[in-house]
């Protein structure tokens, strides 16, 4: 049977991030130094707009004001075609998802909640950006809810998400598996994902490898239910005839 997996874009695929503060940084003049404490605690909360507000830690040492957060956005949001100008958050990794999406028979829906820009709609942009960076007739789901009641509605094995709190979302709310993506090396994880099961990889390619793993597994025969007492117990196994 074929994994269905959700795929979030920002933060998973696509450097939402570094095209915001460069933006920023355009606007207000403003380096990307900030001092250590604000680091710390800086999320992409402090960058987006609050409807699409997130935890997931910010790369860059970059803050804005509430007033700033939200002239920034303005700015954003009469981009034409914002969505399509980012970049691959890893090189190659969209056409990598693809081709092993395409060998294993997975089914991909790719899951986001950008905010409308000048243009097209952000589900088309975001189809769109799939496209040209390799992936093929993309499934792009724009959330407006729990990512659980989601992963649930659409019947989904796996999630994969950069955001702490929607991975806890899915954890809580579905039955799906959920690998959290989590690239701030200097700050720990929040332990609340190691203790819901959620696993932990510090890159959108580790993630790929997992998933492979996963896979291969899940294909491999499982043992009856003898099998397992007599593995357990450390007894000879029979051999067959």
């Amino acid at each position: 049977m074929a994994l269905r997996i959700g795929f979030d874009l920002d933060g998973v695929l696509a450097d939402m991030e570094e095209a915001i503060v460069r933006e920023a940084v355009t606007l207000f003049g403003m380096t990307q130094a900030a001092a250590p404490e604000q680091r710390q605690s800086a999320s992409m909360a402090d960058l987006v707009p609050d409807e699409v507000a997130d935890d997931a830690p910010l790369r860059h040492e970059v803050q804005l004001t509430t007033r700033q957060r939200r002239q920034l956005w303005r700015h954003i949001r009469g981009i034409d075609g914002f969505w399509e100008s980012l970049d691959e958050i890893e090189p190659g990794i969209v056409e990598r998802l693809a081709h092993t999406a395409d060998n294993r028979r997975w089914e991909i829906i790719f899951l986001t909640r950008r905010p409308a820009t000048a243009g097209r709609t952000a589900q088309v942009q975001s189809q769109r950006w799939l496209e040209k960076k390799g992936f093929r007739l993309p499934s792009v789901y724009v959330v407006t809810a729990s990512r659980g009641l989601i992963a649930t509605a659409l019947t989904l094995d796996i999630v994969v998400d950069d955001t702490p709190e929607n991975c806890v979302d899915v954890a809580s709310d579905s039955k799906a598996r959920t690998i959290a993506i989590f690239r701030n090396q200097e700050k720990l994880p929040p332990p609340i994902l190691n203790r819901m099961g959620i696993h932990i990889v510090d890159s959108t390619a580790k993630c790929l490898d997992l998933l492979v793993e996963i896979d291969s597994s899940l294909a491999q025969p499982q043992p009856s239910r003898i099998e397992r007492v007599m593995r357990t117990l450390g007894l000879k196994e029979p051999t067959s005839v």
